[in-house]
């Protein structure tokens, strides 16, 4: 099965990114500007973007150091699929690791998600860091459509 895996580093702390992670106006912040729920474990989060539709992530961890959802509603290709975030914790900084993991395969949609997600997580970097993100409906647009 194919996985996206991304990854960005920062000097900030380990609990700014996991707050980012876990609170809706962490999550509105950098994402999307629609977003409701709760984070707990087994609890689910909407993220709705616009007309392209929403979908329903269940918390299956959130631990401090690791957050992962499963989505329970959206984009066929994304049932069922895992988003796994990973926060590591070294002397000279903090890792962020992504992963996307469960798709079927390596459509165009996989390829078009695995750009929108390397921008959004360039986006939560950038929230962590100086406290502006780039949001959905802000985001960077890779397609002709504007999407």
């Amino acid at each position: 099965m194919p996985n996206i895996c991304l990854t960005f580093s920062t000097s900030h702390p380990a609990e700014k990114i996991h707050q980012a992670l876990t609170r809706l106006e962490g999550l509105k912040a950098w994402w999307t500007h629609d977003v409701h729920g709760q984070s707990g474990e087994g609890q689910i989060l909407t993220f709705t973007f616009s007309n392209n539709g929403s979908f329903d992530m269940q918390v299956i961890r959130n631990d401090g150091r690791q957050v992962c959802w499963k989505c329970i509603r959206g984009p066929e290709d994304w049932l069922g699929t895992h988003i796994e975030f990973n926060i590591q914790e070294t002397p000279a900084h903090n890792q962020l690791m992504f992963r996307h993991t469960g798709w079927t395969e390596e459509n165009p949609f996989f390829h078009h998600c695995s750009t929108k997600w390397a921008t959004f997580l360039l986006s939560l970097r950038d929230y962590v860091e100086t406290g502006q993100g780039r949001p959905f409906p802000n985001d960077v647009k890779i397609e002709a459509n504007g999407m």
